[in-house]
């Protein structure tokens, strides 16, 4: 093998490598990001059902938590 073949594969394992490093890196990022985001969505979904319970009006719970009117009612289900 020449020296110039076996640099061109060195070449390709580490960009290989790197890209997988990067690709994982990502997807860690990304599963962070969606665990944050499911974890405040439940929050709200929390709030909501406990301003339900103590009589508060729609609108407000609506305002106080940012859900929709049909997340709020689905509590109930």
């Amino acid at each position: 093998m020449l020296v110039a073949e076996y640099d061109y594969d060195t070449d390709i394992a580490v960009q290989r490598e790197e890209s997988l490093r990067i690709g994982i890196q990502q997807g860690i990022e990304q599963g962070i990001q969606q665990g944050f985001s499911d974890g405040s969505y439940q929050t709200k979904l929390e709030t909501a059902r406990l301003m339900k319970q103590a009589n508060c009006e729609l609108d407000f719970i609506m305002q106080m938590t940012g859900l929709s009117a049909e997340d709020i009612a689905n509590l109930s289900k």
